[in-house]
């Protein structure tokens, strides 16, 4: 277990920075993230252009927590306490779309705005736009408009929606017109397509969050027709997507297996955002919805222990680093802190998800995992709390020193918005692994 000492740090050159594979959530418009997935070919030329598929969206009726939640302890409500504070000071932001879709993961889709409108209304209202196809017109939230990001990955609205709890036939306005949140999933299917390494994604990094959103509405036997004439299904898309994370998470599934835990690299499955673990959690809930090929439990339950045995593999590759050149580079310290807590946020999210849909025999191992990541976050919020991060989060946004530690993905800025994002995350997190945060499905 990693003991480096995180409360008090006060302050990495940038070259040994540089060597650290720094692994964000989300990236402007303009530059992306550093280490991004590998590219896919180009799609196919589009050789027909199809309607919005016919299929109707089926809300799930289940509803779980995690049966072996930890108990409440007084140094992780705190840090909740802290992360809550920046959601509400920073994610309701109206011209933010992105950070209010992050709000709701933490707050849910009705969280008030600072303009005083609920979230899920304000996104449909201020940032959906229609798509003009023959015969049915449907809704797409886009990457960005002008400097603004909205979805920087394709049907991350979606999912924050579907798995709020919003209705697919609730009532919403997009521009002047009444809509729905069924018109944003049906022509979220039409795109929805992949076939070997080819896809109809900018990328297979964009497969997580349409994955999830689309399998919660899903009928059991959904087929549709996507762009380009290509015939789809619920169970091979989800199939695709383990055959897919299997072979990005090869290498450490061996290292693993050999007992060995190298540095990180930054290939395979951690090019991809917060180092995949929104693939993992993508296939867990299809899964959960009953979608796949036979074996696949065995092989999303493979990537659960996977996850657990990340633990050490990130905390190894993070904490020496930190102990040598935190207590003297406050913006290191504060970059590397990060990186802790966008992963632990999201293993607690990760771990907890799976024991509330019960796919894999839950363990004494994962409970003591959960137990370690949560301690290890609740020192993470410590240490950067008291570098001052949290008290004024818009100091660390304007603060320029930041730019050389992620000068591939929007500097300060990049890192604001993973502290915001990150955040988040971890309050999700935090709420599932307590058995307070409740997972549809």
């Amino acid at each position: 277990m990693s003991r480096v000492a995180l409360v008090g740090v006060t302050g990495l050159a940038v070259t040994v920075v540089g060597a650290m594979t720094f692994v964000s959530c989300s990236s402007t418009p303009e530059a992306p993230a550093p280490s991004p997935a590998p590219a896919a070919p180009a799609p196919a030329p589009v050789s027909k252009e199809v309607p919005l598929p016919a299929a109707t969206p089926v809300a799930p009726t289940r509803e779980a927590t995690l049966s072996t939640p930890l108990t409440p302890d007084p140094a992780l409500l705190a840090a909740r306490e802290v992360l809550h504070k920046v959601v509400m000071d920073h994610g309701r932001d109206p011209a933010n779309p992105w950070a209010v879709g992050h709000a709701m993961l933490a707050l849910g889709p009705d969280v008030e705005l600072t303009n005083g409108l609920k979230a899920a209304d304000h996104l449909f209202a201020a940032y959906a736009e229609w798509v003009e196809l023959e015969g049915d017109d449907g809704v797409v939230f886009p990457r960005s408009r002008g400097s603004v990001r909205i979805e920087p990955h394709t049907d991350l609205l979606l999912k924050a929606l579907t798995e709020g709890g919003v209705a697919p036939d609730r009532e919403v306005a997009v521009g002047s017109k009444p809509g729905s949140p069924a018109l944003l999933w049906r022509h979220s299917l039409r795109r929805a397509w992949v076939k070997g390494s080819a896809t109809g994604f900018d990328n297979l990094n964009d497969l997580p969050w349409a994955l999830q959103g689309l399998s919660h509405w899903a009928a059991p036997d959904l087929s549709w027709v996507a762009d380009g004439d290509r015939a789809m299904t619920m169970d091979g898309l989800t199939a695709d997507a383990v055959s897919h994370l299997m072979a990005q998470t090869q290498a450490l599934r061996a290292a693993s297996a050999k007992g060995v835990v190298p540095q990180k690299d930054g290939q395979g499955i951690l090019s991809y955002t917060c180092g995949g673990q929104h693939f993992v959690q993508g296939v867990a809930h299809a899964h959960a919805r009953g979608f796949g090929a036979e074996g696949d439990r065995a092989k999303v339950c493979e990537q659960r222990d996977l996850m657990r045995w990340r633990i050490d593999h990130e905390l190894g590759s993070i904490d020496p680093v930190l102990a040598q050149h935190g207590p003297t580079n406050r913006e290191a310290a504060i970059v590397l802190l990060d990186q802790r807590l966008k992963f632990l946020g999201h293993y607690l999210e990760t771990a907890s998800k799976f024991g509330a849909y019960e796919l894999c025999d839950w363990t004494d191992a994962d409970t003591a995992a959960l137990g370690r990541a949560a301690t290890e976050l609740t020192r993470t919020v410590q240490a950067l709390d008291n570098l001052g991060v949290f008290a004024d989060l818009q100091a660390v946004r304007n603060d320029r020193r930041l730019d050389p530690y992620r000068p591939d993905s929007g500097g300060a800025e990049q890192v604001y918005l993973d502290l915001l994002g990150d955040s988040a995350h971890a309050v999700r997190g935090i709420d599932l692994a307590l058995g307070k945060g409740v997972v549809r499905y």
